[in-house]
């Protein structure tokens, strides 16, 4: 278990006999628990390659008051925990689209990973791809590695969102052109839009706060309904 902030972690299960998950990119596992006597579950989406063998990982944030938090804390190296899955309405196909406009807030980029990867990895699939996160400071972004090297790639661009930083003089220089400040709203979604390469599919994924506020300012840039996914 990696601690990425003060309250995300990456945390790596193991899987028996070397096998893998076998989900598509985007597809999502169900973690069950028992906190207290009572059931709960919960979405989660693997970010490690599909192809990785013998383990999975995801993206877990912890609250101080939630049940899955509490439970997600009691855990010692070694135990077993127990997964449903795969689930998920989303199927990525290479080349299905010219360009995807990944929209993510916090760990709503988990989903975003994989379909990313699954891109790069493919040197057939020529597939645009444009990611925004959007996270409370630079020191909140995760996977800040990972999402550095894929945004090397010749068809990657990534930007960032920071609702309570105010400087770039604070930003390593790598950051400052492509970080704005405030909160991703319908006059950046419309030049995101706009500055799409190709006709743009959006994926979404964040609170169901953030989620209708982008669906809502897809429509207005003159997206579709069926241009675009929410996860």
């Amino acid at each position: 278990m990696d601690k990425l902030t003060e309250d995300t972690y990456r945390v790596r299960f193991a899987l028996p006999r070397n096998s893998q998950l076998g989900l598509r990119p985007g597809q999502h596992l169900i973690l069950r628990g028992k906190v207290d006597d009572l059931e709960i579950q919960r979405a989660y989406t693997p970010i490690s390659p599909a192809n990785a063998e013998g383990y999975f990982e995801v993206l877990i944030k912890c609250y101080e008051t939630g049940l899955m938090s509490r439970y997600v804390k009691s855990w010692s190296t070694g135990d077993t925990t127990f997964w449903r899955g795969p689930f998920g309405d989303f199927f990525y196909k290479p080349n299905q689209h010219g360009e995807l406009l990944m929209l993510a807030s916090g760990t709503g980029l988990a989903p975003m990973v994989p379909v990313l990867q699954s891109i790069t990895d493919n040197a057939e699939d020529e597939t645009f791809v444009t990611l925004v996160g959007c996270f409370k400071t630079f020191e909140g972004i995760y996977l800040k590695t990972f999402l550095q090297e894929q945004a090397r790639f010749w068809n990657v661009r990534t930007f960032f969102v920071l609702s309570q930083e105010n400087s770039l003089e604070k930003l390593p220089w790598s950051y400052r052109e492509k970080t704005r400040f405030g909160r991703l709203a319908q006059d950046l979604i419309e030049e995101l839009v706009s500055s799409c390469r190709r006709k743009p599919f959006a994926l979404v994924c964040g609170s169901a706060e953030f989620t209708k506020d982008m669906a809502r300012c897809l429509l207005c840039a003159g997206l579709a309904e069926d241009s675009y996914f929410l996860f």
